[in-house]
């Protein structure tokens, strides 16, 4: 068994499928039976009657024999019927059996050739495909007494594998059997033929099949040189974003101290940022139509929203750091690019002349 089956329940092994044919085999035959004994009786008592009818026998024997033929029992023939299969199924394993013995007389052929070689010769490479062969064109095939050691023997004495062609009798084990002791061959005469009728056969498939191998390969050569093409192709890309990355590289290394400083200069005005964005927000949601915000006016909002971050104050005070507000005291106080960046942000709300704040 194999290990792929044991782990099939009964009914993925098929059971149910098997007691179908199982009993569809049994009503067949029962059936058949069941004719057969009508059939049987009806031809019988028909028999009876014509006898009467010419005289030959007198009435009370027709009624005898009816009587007679009538009470036989129908599984008669059933019986018969079964006896009859299983008699014919033990006869044909029997058979099968037989047919394996090598009765035949031994000949002395003068020239023989090993039928593994002879058949790869004429173009027929699998063992399924060999047996198909020899039992299609019945090709004769003996069984020599010794087992081969070039291709070609000549006067030994073989014996006729009588059930070679025979597609009911012959067993593929005698010849798996005789292949593999290397005693299998075929007369001279019957390889030359075979030869020369399905050898150019054969050399033509392959010469068919030589030709789509080297289609085959001529269009993946094809492909394998676009294939290379692009390769090349990709492989100069490469080369220009490595001369591109090696540039940005030196370009980093020599960034001006200028350069450096606007960049951490742009880190430092982060914590003022994190008041802007929400202070923007809320003052464009409570302006009302003509809302014009002054200067004033968004310095005393930017004050009321920083209180909402205490943490950030440090951090915007150095931000917002000029010597003028220290002496003033104003460390929070907009003036210069704080202002003109909200302002910015305002955009429409913002008053750009001068007078008086308009509440919004």
């Amino acid at each position: 068994m194999l290990p792929s089956s044991t782990k099939l329940t009964i009914f993925q092994r098929g059971i149910a499928q098997k007691c179908i044919v199982f009993c569809i085999y049994i009503i067949s035959i029962t059936v058949t039976a069941l004719i057969l004994d009508w059939l049987d009786k009806k031809t019988f008592l028909n028999i009876v009657h014509e006898v009467n009818a010419q005289g030959s026998i007198s009435e009370q024997a027709v009624n005898a024999f009816t009587i007679l033929i009538e009470s036989r029992e129908g599984i008669f023939f059933l019986n018969l019927i079964f006896i009859g299969t299983f008699c014919g199924i033990i006869g044909l394993l029997i058979i099968r059996q037989a047919a394996k013995l090598q009765w035949s007389r031994p000949v002395t052929l003068p020239k023989v050739v090993e039928f593994k070689q002879a058949m790869q010769h004429i173009g027929i490479h699998t063992p399924e495909d060999r047996i198909d062969f020899v039992r299609k064109q019945g090709v004769p095939i003996f069984i020599a007494s010794e087992p081969f050691l070039e291709m070609e023997q000549y006067n030994i004495p073989v014996r006729l594998y009588a059930f070679a062609y025979d597609s009911n009798l012959s067993d593929a084990n005698i010849f798996s059997m005789y292949i593999g002791q290397q005693r299998l061959c075929i007369d001279a005469a019957d390889y030359e033929y075979l030869l020369e009728k399905y050898g150019q056969e054969a050399l033509s498939a392959y010469s068919a099949r030589i030709s789509d191998l080297e289609k085959t390969i001529t269009n993946m050569q094809g492909a394998f040189s676009v294939q290379q093409g692009r390769m090349n192709e990709l492989m100069e890309q490469n080369q220009v974003l490595l001369a591109e990355k090696v540039e940005y590289q030196n370009k980093k290394r020599t960034l001006s101290g200028r350069e450096k400083s606007l960049e951490s200069r742009g880190n430092i005005k982060l914590p003022v940022r994190r008041i802007f964005y929400p202070l923007v927000n809320r003052l464009i949601a409570e302006a009302k139509p003509g809302t014009k915000y002054t200067r004033t006016k968004i310095q005393e909002e930017f004050l009321r929203e920083l209180e909402a971050f205490p943490e950030l104050k440090p951090a915007v005070r150095n931000a917002l750091h000029t010597s003028q507000k220290i002496k003033n005291n104003t460390p929070f106080d907009l003036e210069g690019w704080a202002m003109e960046e909200i302002r910015l942000a305002l955009g429409e709300y913002v008053q750009t002349r001068p007078g008086r704040d308009r509440e919004s």
